[in-house]
Protein backbone atom coordinates (compact mmCIF):
# COMPACT_ATOMS: atom_id res chain seq x y z
CA UNK A 1 0.00 0.00 0.00
CA UNK A 2 2.96 2.49 0.81
CA UNK A 3 3.89 1.82 -2.58
CA UNK A 4 0.83 2.35 -4.27
CA UNK A 5 0.35 5.33 -1.69
CA UNK A 6 4.29 6.79 -3.09
CA UNK A 7 3.36 5.88 -6.93
CA UNK A 8 -0.12 8.31 -6.58
CA UNK A 9 1.80 11.12 -4.95
CA UNK A 10 4.46 11.01 -8.04
CA UNK A 11 1.94 11.08 -10.72
CA UNK A 12 0.41 14.07 -8.53
CA UNK A 13 3.16 16.04 -8.71
CA UNK A 14 4.01 15.12 -12.32
CA UNK A 15 0.82 16.95 -13.59
CA UNK A 16 1.24 19.76 -11.14
CA UNK A 17 4.35 20.38 -12.63
CA UNK A 18 3.18 19.46 -16.42
CA UNK A 19 0.08 21.91 -15.26
CA UNK A 20 2.64 25.23 -14.14
CA UNK A 21 4.86 24.04 -17.54
CA UNK A 22 2.56 23.78 -20.18
CA UNK A 23 -0.44 26.42 -19.19
CA UNK A 24 -1.95 26.51 -22.74
CA UNK A 25 -5.12 27.19 -22.74
CA UNK A 26 -6.22 27.56 -26.16
CA UNK A 27 -5.18 29.24 -29.36
CA UNK A 28 -7.12 31.87 -31.65
CA UNK A 29 -6.27 33.06 -35.01
CA UNK A 30 -6.97 36.25 -37.13
CA UNK A 31 -6.41 37.49 -41.04
CA UNK A 32 -5.21 41.14 -41.41
CA UNK A 33 -3.37 42.57 -44.64
CA UNK A 34 0.19 43.19 -44.65
CA UNK A 35 1.21 47.17 -43.88
CA UNK A 36 -1.66 47.92 -41.50
CA UNK A 37 -1.13 50.83 -39.86
CA UNK A 38 0.96 51.28 -36.16
CA UNK A 39 -2.90 51.18 -33.76
CA UNK A 40 -4.90 49.81 -35.57
CA UNK A 41 -6.95 46.93 -34.42
CA UNK A 42 -6.42 43.06 -35.42
CA UNK A 43 -9.54 41.98 -33.20
CA UNK A 44 -10.36 41.66 -29.56
CA UNK A 45 -8.79 38.81 -28.11
CA UNK A 46 -9.78 39.08 -24.58
CA UNK A 47 -13.46 38.97 -26.19
CA UNK A 48 -12.40 35.73 -28.28
CA UNK A 49 -10.77 33.93 -25.37
CA UNK A 50 -13.41 34.93 -22.69
CA UNK A 51 -11.18 36.40 -20.57
CA UNK A 52 -11.99 39.21 -17.81
CA UNK A 53 -11.16 42.24 -19.45
CA UNK A 54 -11.23 44.18 -15.96
CA UNK A 55 -8.18 41.89 -14.70
CA UNK A 56 -6.25 42.42 -17.55
CA UNK A 57 -3.93 44.68 -16.31
CA UNK A 58 -3.62 43.01 -12.96
CA UNK A 59 -2.48 40.07 -15.03
CA UNK A 60 -0.09 41.56 -16.93
CA UNK A 61 -1.18 40.75 -19.93
CA UNK A 62 1.30 41.14 -22.83
CA UNK A 63 2.08 39.77 -26.44
CA UNK A 64 5.40 37.60 -26.76
CA UNK A 65 6.77 35.71 -29.09
CA UNK A 66 7.92 31.93 -29.05
CA UNK A 67 11.63 32.64 -30.56
CA UNK A 68 12.24 36.25 -28.95
CA UNK A 69 11.47 37.79 -32.64
CA UNK A 70 10.23 41.17 -33.34
CA UNK A 71 6.87 41.77 -31.35
CA UNK A 72 4.55 42.94 -34.18
CA UNK A 73 1.37 43.09 -32.19
CA UNK A 74 0.21 44.85 -28.62
CA UNK A 75 -2.29 44.23 -26.45
CA UNK A 76 -5.05 47.34 -25.25
CA UNK A 77 -5.32 46.60 -21.65
CA UNK A 78 -8.23 48.68 -21.63
CA UNK A 79 -10.02 47.30 -24.09
CA UNK A 80 -8.85 43.95 -24.97
CA UNK A 81 -7.97 44.20 -28.52
CA UNK A 82 -5.00 42.95 -30.31
CA UNK A 83 -3.19 46.10 -32.18
CA UNK A 84 -0.19 45.96 -34.50
CA UNK A 85 2.57 47.34 -32.89
CA UNK A 86 5.42 47.49 -35.69
CA UNK A 87 4.77 47.63 -39.60
CA UNK A 88 4.07 44.18 -41.14
CA UNK A 89 5.65 43.37 -44.06
CA UNK A 90 4.31 40.03 -45.94
CA UNK A 91 7.39 40.52 -48.23
CA UNK A 92 9.98 40.92 -45.13
CA UNK A 93 8.38 38.25 -43.56
CA UNK A 94 7.94 35.74 -45.90
CA UNK A 95 8.91 36.22 -49.47
CA UNK A 96 7.29 34.66 -52.46
CA UNK A 97 5.18 31.84 -49.64
CA UNK A 98 1.99 31.21 -50.57
CA UNK A 99 1.00 30.99 -47.03
CA UNK A 100 2.22 33.72 -44.81
CA UNK A 101 1.29 33.08 -40.80
CA UNK A 102 2.63 35.15 -38.55
CA UNK A 103 3.23 33.53 -34.71
CA UNK A 104 3.06 35.37 -31.42
CA UNK A 105 1.78 34.80 -27.90
CA UNK A 106 -0.61 36.27 -25.03
CA UNK A 107 0.71 35.80 -22.21
CA UNK A 108 -0.96 36.29 -18.74
CA UNK A 109 -0.06 36.20 -15.23
CA UNK A 110 -0.94 35.01 -11.39
CA UNK A 111 -1.77 32.38 -12.66
CA UNK A 112 0.08 31.77 -15.32
CA UNK A 113 -1.60 31.28 -18.97
CA UNK A 114 -0.33 31.14 -22.49
CA UNK A 115 -2.40 31.50 -25.68
CA UNK A 116 -1.41 30.76 -28.98
CA UNK A 117 -2.04 33.83 -31.92
CA UNK A 118 -1.90 32.87 -35.30
CA UNK A 119 -1.81 36.02 -37.31
CA UNK A 120 -2.35 35.38 -41.34
CA UNK A 121 -0.79 38.19 -43.05
CA UNK A 122 -2.62 38.87 -46.69
CA UNK A 123 -0.89 40.42 -49.51
CA UNK A 124 -1.49 43.97 -51.04
CA UNK A 125 -0.59 45.48 -54.49
CA UNK A 126 2.26 47.36 -52.89
CA UNK A 127 4.92 46.64 -54.88
CA UNK A 128 5.23 47.71 -58.93
CA UNK A 129 6.79 45.54 -61.31
CA UNK A 130 10.42 46.09 -62.21
CA UNK A 131 12.77 44.99 -64.65
CA UNK A 132 16.79 44.40 -63.74
CA UNK A 133 17.74 46.97 -66.51
CA UNK A 134 17.11 50.55 -67.22
CA UNK A 135 16.97 49.46 -70.93
CA UNK A 136 16.94 46.13 -73.65
CA UNK A 137 19.86 46.30 -76.02
CA UNK A 138 19.34 44.72 -79.45
CA UNK A 139 21.42 44.22 -82.36
CA UNK A 140 20.03 43.18 -85.63
CA UNK A 141 21.02 42.40 -89.07
CA UNK A 142 18.63 44.41 -91.52
CA UNK A 143 18.87 40.61 -93.33
CA UNK A 144 16.74 39.08 -90.48
CA UNK A 145 13.67 37.14 -91.64
CA UNK A 146 10.15 37.54 -90.67
CA UNK A 147 9.02 36.23 -87.38
CA UNK A 148 12.48 35.65 -86.02
CA UNK A 149 12.41 35.96 -82.15
CA UNK A 150 14.10 37.62 -79.51
CA UNK A 151 13.86 37.13 -75.82
CA UNK A 152 13.36 39.76 -73.52
CA UNK A 153 14.34 39.77 -69.80
CA UNK A 154 11.40 39.26 -67.09
CA UNK A 155 10.01 41.95 -64.92
CA UNK A 156 9.93 40.96 -60.83
CA UNK A 157 7.06 41.65 -58.66
CA UNK A 158 7.88 41.45 -54.81
CA UNK A 159 3.88 40.75 -54.36
CA UNK A 160 2.07 37.06 -55.09
CA UNK A 161 -0.61 36.17 -56.97
CA UNK A 162 -3.08 37.96 -58.88
CA UNK A 163 -0.36 41.12 -57.72
CA UNK A 164 2.15 39.51 -59.96
CA UNK A 165 2.97 40.24 -63.06
CA UNK A 166 0.25 38.96 -65.45
CA UNK A 167 1.14 40.66 -68.38
CA UNK A 168 3.22 42.73 -70.82
CA UNK A 169 2.27 45.35 -73.65
CA UNK A 170 4.81 47.27 -76.69
CA UNK A 171 4.39 50.36 -78.11
CA UNK A 172 2.68 50.19 -81.03
CA UNK A 173 5.59 50.40 -83.97
CA UNK A 174 6.17 48.86 -87.59
CA UNK A 175 8.05 46.41 -86.90
CA UNK A 176 7.83 44.63 -84.09
CA UNK A 177 5.21 42.68 -82.08
CA UNK A 178 4.89 41.06 -78.77
CA UNK A 179 4.50 37.64 -77.58
CA UNK A 180 3.51 36.85 -74.18
CA UNK A 181 4.59 33.04 -72.62
CA UNK A 182 3.99 31.55 -69.34
CA UNK A 183 6.48 29.48 -67.81
CA UNK A 184 5.60 26.33 -65.74
CA UNK A 185 5.31 28.38 -62.13
CA UNK A 186 2.74 30.48 -63.81
CA UNK A 187 5.87 33.58 -64.31
CA UNK A 188 5.34 35.58 -67.69
CA UNK A 189 7.87 36.29 -69.95
CA UNK A 190 8.02 37.99 -73.23
CA UNK A 191 9.61 37.61 -76.50
CA UNK A 192 10.17 40.59 -79.42
CA UNK A 193 8.90 39.21 -82.42
CA UNK A 194 10.46 40.96 -86.31
CA UNK A 195 6.83 41.43 -88.36
CA UNK A 196 8.19 43.53 -91.01
CA UNK A 197 11.45 43.09 -92.66
CA UNK A 198 14.27 45.79 -91.20
CA UNK A 199 15.61 48.14 -93.45
CA UNK A 200 19.20 50.01 -92.44
CA UNK A 201 19.06 52.45 -95.36
CA UNK A 202 15.20 53.47 -93.85
CA UNK A 203 16.69 53.30 -89.96
CA UNK A 204 19.20 52.91 -88.73
CA UNK A 205 18.10 52.47 -84.42
CA UNK A 206 14.35 51.59 -83.34
CA UNK A 207 13.45 53.03 -79.93
CA UNK A 208 10.32 51.01 -77.94
CA UNK A 209 8.85 51.08 -74.67
CA UNK A 210 8.10 47.75 -73.00
CA UNK A 211 5.01 47.67 -70.21
CA UNK A 212 4.76 44.97 -67.33
CA UNK A 213 1.50 45.17 -65.13
CA UNK A 214 0.40 43.16 -62.56
CA UNK A 215 -3.22 42.20 -61.62
CA UNK A 216 -3.66 44.53 -58.54
CA UNK A 217 -6.44 47.03 -57.70
CA UNK A 218 -5.40 49.60 -58.12
CA UNK A 219 -2.98 48.33 -61.20
CA UNK A 220 0.83 48.78 -61.31
CA UNK A 221 3.15 48.76 -64.02
CA UNK A 222 6.96 49.21 -64.56
CA UNK A 223 8.38 49.93 -68.19
CA UNK A 224 11.85 49.68 -70.01
CA UNK A 225 13.28 51.04 -73.02
CA UNK A 226 14.00 48.39 -75.97
CA UNK A 227 16.51 49.46 -78.05
CA UNK A 228 16.84 48.07 -81.28
CA UNK A 229 20.60 48.75 -83.42
CA UNK A 230 19.73 47.56 -86.93
CA UNK A 231 23.36 46.19 -88.54
CA UNK A 232 23.98 46.94 -91.72
CA UNK A 233 23.83 44.17 -94.41
CA UNK A 234 25.43 43.81 -97.98
CA UNK A 235 22.37 44.37 -99.60
CA UNK A 236 23.31 47.42 -102.35
CA UNK A 237 25.42 47.38 -105.12
CA UNK A 238 27.54 50.37 -105.57
CA UNK A 239 25.91 52.43 -109.03
CA UNK A 240 27.25 55.13 -110.77
CA UNK A 241 25.00 59.10 -110.77
CA UNK A 242 25.13 58.99 -114.19
CA UNK A 243 27.23 57.71 -117.05
CA UNK A 244 30.23 59.53 -117.78
CA UNK A 245 31.94 60.81 -121.25
CA UNK A 246 35.72 60.38 -120.66
CA UNK A 247 38.88 59.34 -122.56
CA UNK A 248 42.14 58.18 -121.10
CA UNK A 249 45.54 59.22 -122.24
CA UNK A 250 47.46 56.49 -123.02
CA UNK A 251 50.70 57.69 -120.63
CA UNK A 252 48.02 58.64 -118.03
CA UNK A 253 48.25 56.52 -114.40
CA UNK A 254 45.31 54.26 -114.32
CA UNK A 255 45.01 53.91 -110.45
CA UNK A 256 45.06 57.69 -110.44
CA UNK A 257 42.25 58.13 -112.76
CA UNK A 258 40.00 55.18 -111.25
CA UNK A 259 40.10 57.23 -108.04
CA UNK A 260 39.41 60.85 -109.41
CA UNK A 261 36.50 59.42 -111.48
CA UNK A 262 35.26 57.36 -108.22
CA UNK A 263 35.51 60.43 -106.11
CA UNK A 264 33.76 62.92 -108.33
CA UNK A 265 30.77 60.06 -108.43
CA UNK A 266 30.38 58.57 -105.48
CA UNK A 267 28.90 59.87 -102.47
CA UNK A 268 31.59 58.85 -99.33
CA UNK A 269 29.53 55.66 -98.15
CA UNK A 270 29.21 54.61 -101.91
CA UNK A 271 32.99 55.25 -102.24
CA UNK A 272 33.33 52.86 -99.03
CA UNK A 273 31.20 50.37 -100.80
CA UNK A 274 32.92 50.72 -104.14
CA UNK A 275 36.74 50.37 -102.66
CA UNK A 276 35.45 47.50 -100.68
CA UNK A 277 34.20 45.31 -103.69
CA UNK A 278 37.10 46.02 -105.49
CA UNK A 279 39.44 44.91 -102.55
CA UNK A 280 37.81 41.46 -102.39
CA UNK A 281 37.53 41.00 -106.40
Amino acid sequence: SCVWLTIFALFRGLAFILLVLHPVCGDVSYSMPEEMKRGSVIGNIAKDLGLDLGRLSARKARIDTEDNSVKYCGVNLNTGELIVQERIDREGLCAKKTSCVLKQELVLENPLELHRVSIRVQDINDNSPQFKEESLKFEIHESADKGARFLLDEAHDGDIGENAVQGYSLQQNDHFKLNVNTKAGGRKYGELVLDKELDREDKKEIMLLLTAFDGGSPQRSGTVVIHVTVLDANDNVPVFRESPDCCLMEQSPSPALISLLITQMLTAQELYAALTTMTHT
